[in-house]
């Protein structure tokens, strides 16, 4: 009886060191926590963990720091009355758009390189003024064909363009439900199996535009609700917008229409430029040389406001003014440019 009392007085003991020996270390690793920078800091854990972020160069939105300065691609994109309606066009980060021939307008569309659309299009062929406006954003530029002129720029062009009139075609496809030639489409998983296969440095070159964060809620609007541009007489390519204050953005009406792509999402913008440009005539098709160089006048919407100022092209780059000579800074996101002639 003694010895088994013996034994349990001594259980005791040992589960009492092994108690005062676990609050021993629990008592020195507390200490040692509020003593040592950073030991078990875990807003300083989860800060480490976390990219900075700061502006992507293409639209100044925030994103991760490594997705930042990435290389562009830019889509000529349809807009003849029988193409529509045009696809992808909703995840574009910039957008000219410009007559090409007679009254019929098309699109520059450019894109951030981690963009996610899965059908492009109908992509249409390349003319100089808009190989003249891709190179500002030294993109991959995607085309199908071109006129002589435009084809002898980019053979010249240190910008890389992918032709699909050529071996590159394996990185577009034909739509049988729409009719040829309005039926040419790419995406972005083509077009980065292009950039990776060509082995395209992704890293951006070019000098971005500058940003800032929208005016909300906007007091100051001086009352420009509405934006007309007018191309041509021709009703199925006038252009208009309409301020939204709730969201801060502008809605893009075409032909009388909400513009509305293939997936049905309606066109939004976050500013709006009306570029001024000289053009001329130069064959009997009705192809276009328009004067990108030097400057112009111009208007930028943003924040319910517009902006009278000039645009001008510095080192093949354009550059957007107010009217005491500064560069305009616009909201984050996407810009449309419309190139109207004088």
């Amino acid at each position: 009886m003694n010895q088994e009392i013996k034994k349990f007085i001594q259980q005791w003991q040992y589960l009492g060191i092994v108690i005062f020996l676990a609050v021993l270390a629990a008592g020195f690793l507390f200490y040692y926590s509020i003593t040592t920078e950073n030991w078990l800091d875990w807003d300083s854990t989860i800060n480490h963990q976390i990219s900075p972020q700061t502006a992507r160069w293409l639209d100044g939105v925030i994103v991760d720091s490594t997705k930042a300065r990435l290389k562009p691609f830019a889509v000529m994109l349809e807009n003849h009355v029988e193409s529509r309606p045009v696809a992808g066009l909703e995840q574009a980060s910039i957008v000219y758009e410009s007559i090409v021939e007679g009254d019929i307008t098309r699109f520059l569309a450019v894109f951030d390189q981690n963009v996610e659309v899965k059908k492009i299009g109908p992509v249409r062929s390349a003319r100089p003024f808009f190989v003249e406006l891709a190179q500002e954003w030294n993109p991959v530029y995607f085309h199908a064909g071109g006129s002589a002129e435009a084809l002898a720029m980019l053979k010249k062009s240190e910008m890389y363009n992918i032709n699909e009139i050529s071996a590159d075609g394996i990185y577009f496809w034909r739509d049988t439900s729409r009719a040829a030639p309005h039926n040419l489409f790419t995406s972005a998983d083509q077009i980065r199996r292009a950039i990776q296969a060509k082995e395209i440095d992704p890293a951006a070159e070019f000098s971005p535009w500058q940003f800032k964060n929208d005016d909300v809620p906007n007091t100051s609007a001086t009352g420009v609700t509405d934006i007309e541009v007018n191309f041509s007489s021709n009703g199925f390519y006038q252009v208009r917008y309409e301020y939204d204050p709730d969201n801060n953005n502008y809605t893009r009406y075409l032909g009388g229409k909400l513009h509305k792509t293939e997936s049905g999402i309606i066109l939004k913008a976050k500013n709006v430029i009306v570029q001024h440009v000289d053009y001329d005539i130069v064959d009997d098709y009705g192809r276009l040389a328009v004067d990108l160089d030097g400057s112009g006048p111009a208007e930028m919407y943003f924040d319910g406001n517009v902006v009278q100022g000039s645009w001008q092209r510095i080192n093949g780059r354009t550059y957007f003014y107010d009217k005491f000579e500064n560069q305009v800074s616009l909201n984050r996101g996407t810009t449309w440019v419309e190139i109207v002639f004088n």
